[in-house]
């Protein structure tokens, strides 16, 4: 069997290379995705197509995850976006309230997201927001079965959270949004494509 050349940049094989879809948009706050090991392995890795797209996204993998960094974390007064029993919507009323706009994101399949959650409890201090938008509807379920339809990608999360704390402009989300759509057009391509 050949083995398929990938493109250094986006890690996708050569011929779907998605870097001619990706436009940087400088943050100016602090965005630290701590990720799933495992899931940094995944073909569709929507959490490195968000930090191609603003490259001063940290992304950490669990491996990588130690005392120091939760210490740091902690110094940025930052919220954590992450559902859970105690988490509360974010939305324009409590906005006003955060210490920052400085935000962590956990990246992986609810289980493995948990996962993380619970290995460092330092994490349960920080303030827990999450999405409830009128028009929640991921775009990213017809390639990834587990992603119920309500249930965002990381990518996805992230562009509405920025556009809900004024970080971005309505007209930047196309650009965070441009190389998950891609992808999302090459699946559903190569799903249709006769045998």
């Amino acid at each position: 069997m050949v083995k398929r050349n990938h493109c250094p940049n986006c890690l996708r094989p050569q011929g779907q290379c998605l870097c001619h879809t990706i436009e940087q948009v400088p943050l100016e706050n602090r965005l630290i995705i701590l990720q799933d090991q495992k899931e940094a392995l995944h073909p569709f890795n929507t959490a490195r197509l968000a930090k191609l797209v603003a490259p001063n996204i940290e992304l950490v993998t669990s491996e990588n995850i130690n005392e120091e960094l939760i210490q740091e974390i902690k110094g940025l007064r930052p919220f954590l976006l992450f559902k859970n029993e105690r988490s509360i919507a974010l939305n324009a009323e409590n906005i006003h309230s955060l210490e920052s706009n400085n935000f962590i994101v956990l990246d992986g399949t609810w289980k493995k997201a948990r996962k993380i959650y619970h290995t460092w409890p330092q994490l349960s201090d920080l303030p827990c927001f999450h999405l409830e938008l009128d028009d929640q509807k991921t775009i990213y379920q017809s390639i990834r079965k587990s992603c119920g339809e309500t249930h965002l990608s990381t990518l996805e999360a992230i562009t509405a959270t920025l556009l809900a704390l004024g970080d971005i402009q309505q007209s930047q989300k196309d650009q965070f949004l441009a190389p998950l759509k891609e992808l999302i057009k090459q699946q559903e391509a190569f799903q249709h494509k006769p045998n």
